[in-house]
């Protein structure tokens, strides 16, 4: 995944007007192939909650402008791979919750200014789950300048904005609801 990020940012370099996107969503579990097709034509394809549970997790990179979203069940079978905690969220279409994980790069590869931004965003999202609006949305814009462009912390910024004029329900996990694809 780091590579195929790699490739299609070097493609995208002298590409000034149009860029391709890209974004993966991997989730581990055991799948069903099933045949689709008549008697000329056939495709194998997986089938199955953990297909459609990595589809959900490619299209939640858009809504944190990330590129590579794993679930905990990806991340139990890796090693060597700096990343760090987005929360929990539950995909349009689906009741059941993923602890989802951002891929940024190889252990070796992180940087200074990657950990000092995985620090501060990690204290934003624990003020977060306590409900601690102004401590976190504080953090959230502390994490924005060191990178302007860092989507998970924007995401959480304006979702911890809203929770503070709206707080939710009584009982509430922190977990992040997805209405949409």
């Amino acid at each position: 995944a780091l590579d195929i990020v790699r490739a299609i940012e070097q493609f995208n370099q002298p590409l000034d007007d149009r860029q391709l996107p890209v974004r993966i969503g991997m989730h581990s579990g055991y799948i069903s192939l099933g045949t689709v097709g008549a008697m000329d034509h056939f495709e194998y394809r997986p089938v199955g909650d953990i297909v459609n549970t990595a589809s959900r997790m490619e299209g939640l990179n858009k809504y944190l402008s990330t590129k590579i979203l794993v679930s905990g069940e990806v991340l139990d079978h890796l090693d060597g791979y700096y990343n760090r905690r987005l929360g929990k969220f539950i995909p349009a279409g689906k009741s059941k919750s993923v602890e989802v994980y951002e891929l940024i790069c190889k252990a070796e590869e992180v940087t200074e200014k990657q950990e000092s931004l995985c620090r501060i965003f990690a204290r934003g999202i624990d003020a977060y789950q306590r409900q601690a609006w102004g401590q976190a949305i504080d953090l959230f814009k502390g994490a924005l300048k060191l990178d302007h462009s860092d989507g998970p912390s924007r995401f959480y910024l304006r979702l911890c904005e809203k929770y503070w004029t709206d707080p939710p329900v009584t009982g509430w996990d922190g977990t992040v609801y997805l209405d949409k694809k």
